[in-house]
C-alpha cells in the first residue's frame, strides 16, 4: 500500500484576480505534517509540491496523482487557491495562468473540477481524498452577494466509491484568509488536528477524514461562523485515515480537557475549571508553559471571534453616530464589513440592537432653536429633572401635554427618580416622556477578581454607603450609586480610598452611555498597601479625564482586578480574561516582575496593549513584545544611580541580599557590573532571603570578608522577611535598598533599623516641584502619594493619550510605538522606545530619615 500526495497552491495571479498569499504556505504546512513519520507517514518522495503552476502543469499533475495505482493505495489531492465558478455554475480550479474576460472565467485558462473527476474515476484507488481550501465564488468581491441558486453539487461531479471531499465553505460561501496568520483558517486548524493529535476524537492513535474534519469544522465555526466547512463521504471514504495520533500523551489529554472546559463555557474557562485544569496539569506532570500554550491555542478562536465582533461593533459605533438612520449606502458599507470578518446576521444583531437601545437610552439634549431645556433641581444628591420644551408651541396644541409632564415632574420629586421630558411639536409621534434611572449592567462571573463597581474588593475600605452604592451598580441604578460613592467620598476618612473613585467614574461613565473600557491588575489579596498605591494612579487619572469631557467625548471606565501578585492567577485567570473581552482596550499592571513577565506572554501573544508601571525587568520588553510597554525604569538604571553612589565608599564591598526566587539575579548582576567599574566588589557571602532563616552569620561572616555596606533587593511581598536581615545587622553595616522597599511598613516595622537607608527611587514629589501631579494628588488623596502611585498614573495618562489618536487595540500599540507620541506625566514627558521601555527615565536617590520631634521616619530627597 502506497501514500501518495498532491498538494497545489496558488498564490499569485494576473491582474484581474487578487492574489492569496495564504495559499503557498498552505501547501508547506500541509507537507510538514504528512511527511513527518510521527504523524502523516508520507513518503517525502510521494508528495508532489506545485505552488503557482500553470494549467498544464496541473492537469499533468493530477493525471499521475490517480493513474497506475492500486486498489489500497490512499491518494490526498489537496487545493489552496481560487474555486471559480463559470455561468452554469461549474467548478473550475485556478492557476497562475487563470484569467477573467468582462467579469467571465476564461474555461481554458483554468482546470475543469471534471477533469479531476474523471482522473478519480478512472483510477483503481479506492481510498482517495480531497481536500479544497476554496471558495467556489470566484474573485474576493465581499461586497457582491452570491445568488441563492448559484450553487455547486460536489458530490454529483467528484462523487465516487471510497472517497472523501472535504471543502473549506459550502458552495456558495466564501472561504478566507485569516488576517494576521500566515494560513487560511481551513488548513490552519487542518494542520492543527494533525500536529496535536487533537483531531483524534476516538483515541484510537489514528485520524480519520472525518474525525479531521470535524475537528477543523468545529474550530472554524468558532472563528468565522459564516464559514461552514463541509464532507461529503462516499461509501467508506469517511473511514479513510490519513494520519496517526499519539496515544496516552498529557498533552494531547490536558489538550481535550481545555476543548471540552471551554466549549462549556461558551469560549471562556471559568475560574472553578481553573482549578481542575490545574489539578490535571500537575497530575500529568506538565509543565505550566505548556499547558498555558495550549490553553492559548484552544481559546484562540474565540478570541478571534470576539475581535472581530468588536471591529464591527467599533464600525456600526462609528455609523450610528454620523448616519443615525442608516442609509443604503452605510448599510451596504457595514455589510461589506460583515462579510469581510465572516459573521453571520445573528452574530451582529445582538450587537445592533444594544448600540441601538443605548444610543435610545440616552438623554437627548435638544440644540435646534425651537427647542427650550429647563431644568429643575428635584432634591439633594439626585440630578436635576430636565424638562425639554417647545416654548413657541406651548400655549397651543402642546399646552395639555406640557401640563401633563409637569404634573409627572412633580410625581418625579416624590420617588426621588431622573425624569426627563420630550415635548417636541414637529414629531407628533415621538414619546412625550421618557423615564430614566438606569444604567448599563455588566459583571464578571470571577468571584472576588474582577469588578467594574458591582463588588467590593478592598474590603479592609467600606462602610453602609459604599456598599450600598455597589449594590445600586451592581443592579444597574448608577443615579444611587453615584450618590452614595459620593457619599461616601464626602468624609475626610474615606479620601484615600481610589477603589470608590474609579467605581464613581464608572457609574457616571454608564449613565453617559458612551465610553471606552481599559483595566488595572494590582495584588489586592497580599499587598491591598501597594495595590491602593497603584490605583489612586489610575483613579487620578481616570478622574481627570472624565471631569475634562473624557476621550473625544467618551468616558474612560476602569475594571479593577486582584492578581495577589500571583503569576498563574495573573496569567490563567486575569490576562485571559480580559483579552477574551474585546471591549477591554489596554491593561495597566500588574505590579511585580514575576506576574508581569507571566501576564505579559498572554497579552502579547492576544494583541492587548499592557503598560507595566511598577516592573523594573528588562526582560519585559524587547522589539518582539510590540504590545508591552513599562513607564518605569529597568534595573540597570537603578544599579547605576546607587553604585555611582556607593562609590564614595573607599573599596566598596557590598553584601547583597536577594530574593533569588523572585528573579532578583539579573539587578545583582547589572550592580556588580557598575561597582565593579568603580573600583568595588560584590561580597562573596551568600545571602537569599528565600533559603536563609538566620540572618546573624551571613552578616558576621560578611563583616569578616570586609563588607562595608548591606544592599537589598527583594519584592514588596518579601519585605517583612525581608526586614530580618536588617534586624540581623543592628546597624553594622550602611543599608541601600532597592525601590520596593519604599513603603509605609519599611517604615513602620523597621523604624530606627532603617535609619539611614539610601533608595533608588523612580518618582520623589521633591523631584517635580514644578509638577501639579502632586499637589492634586495630595487634594484628591487627602495626603502624600509615593512613586507607585506616579508611575501607573503616567502608564494611564500614556494610554488615555493613545486612546485619543487610536480606540482599537491594535491601533493603540501603533501609536505608542509612534515616535511623534508623547504624553505629560507624574514623571515628565512620556515617550517609549521601539522596545516598548520608558525613554529618558529619571531615577533618583531617597534617604530614611527620622521626622523631628516624632519618632516617625520618612523618605526624604538626597541632592
Amino acid at each position: 500500500m502506497a501514500k501518495v500526495a498532491l498538494l497545489i497552491g496558488v498564490s499569485e495571479y494576473g491582474a484581474d484576480i487578487s492574489s492569496l498569499l495564504a495559499a503557498t504556505k498552505d501547501v508547506e504546512a500541509i507537507q510538514r505534517v504528512l511527511q513527518n513519520p510521527e504523524m502523516g507517514g508520507f513518503a517525502e518522495t510521494d508528495i508532489t509540491v506545485l505552488k503557482n503552476p500553470n494549467r498544464q502543469e496541473m492537469e499533468d499533475a493530477i493525471y499521475r496523482l490517480f493513474a497506475n495505482r492500486q486498489k489500497e493505495d490512499v491518494l490526498l489531492f489537496y487545493f489552496s487557491g481560487h474555486g471559480i465558478k463559470d455561468e452554469n455554475c461549474k467548478l473550475y480550479l485556478s492557476n497562475c495562468t487563470t484569467r477573467k474576460e468582462n467579469g467571465k472565467l476564461v474555461k481554458h485558462s483554468a482546470v475543469a473540477a471534471s477533469v479531476l473527476n474523471e482522473n478519480m474515476n478512472e483510477s483503481k484507488s479506492e481510498r482517495q481524498v480531497v481536500i479544497l481550501d476554496c471558495c467556489f465564488s470566484g474573485a474576493i468581491a465581499r461586497d457582491l452577494t452570491p445568488r441563492d441558486d448559484s450553487t455547486v453539487n460536489l458530490q454529483e461531479e467528484l462523487g465516487g466509491k471510497g472517497r472523501a471531499i472535504l471543502t473549506s465553505s459550502t458552495s456558495t460561501q466564501y472561504s478566507f484568509e485569516q488576517e494576521g496568520s500566515e494560513l487560511s483558517i481551513y488548513t490552519r486548524y487542518l494542520v492543527e488536528g494533525i500536529e496535536k493529535g487533537a483531531a483524534d476524537k476516538d483515541g484510537d492513535g489514528w485520524i480519520s477524514v472525518d474525525e479531521l474534519h470535524e475537528y477543523a469544522s468545529i474550530k472554524v465555526k468558532q472563528e468565522a461562523p459564516a464559514m461552514t466547512p463541509k464532507i461529503y463521504p462516499v461509501e467508506e471514504g469517511y473511514k479513510i485515515y490519513l494520519a496517526k495520533a499519539p496515544k496516552g500523551d498529557p498533552k494531547l489529554i490536558y489538550r481535550k480537557l481545555v476543548q471540552e472546559l471551554t466549549k462549556e463555557g461558551g469560549g471562556e474557562i471559568h475560574e472553578l475549571d481553573r482549578i481542575t485544569l490545574q489539578v490535571k496539569q500537575e497530575n500529568l506532570q506538565l509543565a505550566l508553559e505548556e499547558a498555558n500554550s495550549i490553553e492559548a491555542e484552544v481559546l484562540k478562536p474565540y478570541q478571534e471571534y470576539k475581535r472581530k465582533l468588536q471591529k464591527y461593533e467599533e464600525a456600526f459605533c462609528k455609523a450610528t453616530e454620523s448616519d443615525s438612520t442608516l442609509s443604503d449606502q452605510t448599510r451596504a458599507k457595514l455589510k461589506r464589513l460583515q462579510e469581510l470578518l465572516v459573521l453571520r446576521d445573528e452574530d451582529i444583531n445582538p450587537i445592533e440592537a444594544r448600540i441601538n437601545e443605548i444610543q435610545h437610552s440616552k438623554i437627548i439634549d435638544y440644540r435646534d432653536e425651537d427647542t427650550a431645556k429647563i431644568e429643575v433641581p428635584i432634591i439633594a444628591e439626585q440630578p436635576p429633572t430636565r424638562y425639554l420644551v417647545n416654548p413657541s408651541r406651548r400655549p397651543n396644541s402642546n399646552f395639555i401635554q406640557y401640563i401633563g409632564a409637569c404634573i409627572i415632574g412633580v410625581i418625579g420629586l416624590f420617588i426621588g427618580g431622573t425624569v426627563v421630558y420630550f415635548l417636541k411639536p414637529k414629531d407628533p409621534s415621538q414619546p412625550i416622556v421618557q423615564l430614566i434611572n438606569s444604567c448599563a449592567k455588566e459583571q464578571y462571573s470571577l468571584g472576588d477578581r474582577i469588578s467594574f463597581g458591582d463588588k467590593i474588593l478592598l474590603r479592609q475600605d467600606t462602610n453602609p454607603d459604599k456598599e450600598a452604592g455597589v449594590k445600586a451598580f451592581f443592579n444597574g441604578d448608577c443615579n444611587t450609586a453615584i450618590s452614595k460613592f459620593q457619599t461616601y467620598r464626602a468624609a475626610q476618612a474615606n479620601l484615600s480610598d481610589p477603589e470608590t473613585l474609579i467605581y464613581l467614574n464608572n457609574a457616571k461613565a454608564r449613565q453617559k452611555g458612551n465610553w471606552l473600557k481599559i483595566a488595572v491588575s494590582v495584588p489586592i489579596g497580599t499587598n491591598p498597601n501597594v495595590a491602593k498605591e497603584m490605583l489612586r494612579g489610575v483613579a487620578q487619572a481616570q478622574n481627570e479625564v472624565n471631569s475634562s469631557g473624557g476621550i473625544n467625548g467618551k468616558a474612560l471606565e476602569v475594571a479593577i482586578a486582584n492578581d495577589d501578585n500571583d503569576p498563574n492567577i495573573a496569567s490563567n485567570i486575569i490576562a485571559t480574561k480580559f483579552v477574551n473581552d474585546p471591549s477591554i482596550l489596554a491593561v495597566v499592571g500588574h505590579n511585580s516582575t514575576e506576574v508581569s513577565n507571566k501576564a505579559g506572554e498572554v497579552y502579547k501573544g492576544n494583541g492587548l496593549v499592557m503598560i507595566a508601571p511598577t516592573s523594573f525587568d528588562p526582560n519585559l520588553t524587547d522589539l518582539s513584545r510590540k504590545y508591552i510597554f513599562r513607564t518605569a525604569p529597568t534595573n540597570d538604571f537603578f544599579a547605576e544611580k546607587l553604585s555611582k553612589f556607593i562609590k564614595t565608599t573607599s573599596k566598596p564591598n557590598i553584601l547583597i541580599c536577594i530574593d533569588s526566587a523572585s528573579g532578583y539575579q539579573n539587578f545583582k548582576s547589572y550592580f556588580r557590573t557598575n561597582i565593579e567599574a568603580a573600583g568595588g566588589i560584590v561580597n562573596p557571602k551568600d545571602c537569599n532571603i528565600s533559603d536563609n532563616t538566620n540572618f546573624d552569620p551571613v552578616i558576621s561572616e560578611a563583616k569578616n570578608s570586609n563588607a562595608n555596606g548591606l544592599l537589598l533587593a527583594f519584592p514588596v511581598d518579601k519585605i517583612q522577611k525581608g526586614l530580618e536581615v536588617v534586624k540581623a545587622n543592628r546597624g553594622q553595616l550602611p543599608l541601600f535598598g532597592y525601590p520596593s522597599l519604599y513603603t509605609q511598613q519599611t517604615l513602620a516595622d523597621g523604624k530606627a533599623t532603617v535609619d539611614g537607608m539610601v533608595l533608588a527611587v523612580p518618582w520623589h514629589p521633591q523631584a517635580f516641584p514644578d509638577n501639579p501631579f502632586s499637589q492634586n494628588a495630595q487634594e484628591l488623596w487627602g495626603g502624600p502619594v509615593n512613586w507607585r502611585t506616579a508611575t501607573t498614573y503616567d502608564a494611564t495618562k500614556a494610554i488615555i493619550a493613545g486612546l485619543r489618536k487610536s480606540n482599537t487595540r491594535e491601533g493603540l500599540q501603533q501609536v505608542l510605538h509612534s515616535p511623534s507620541f508623547s504624553a505629560d506625566g507624574a514623571t515628565g514627558k512620556i515617550q517609549f522606545s521601539p522596545s516598548g521601555d520608558r525613554i529618558n527615565n529619571p531615577v533618583f536617590l531617597v534617604k530614611v530619615q527620622k521626622k523631628i520631634s516624632t519618632n516617625k521616619y520618612d523618605f526624604v530627597l538626597l541632592p
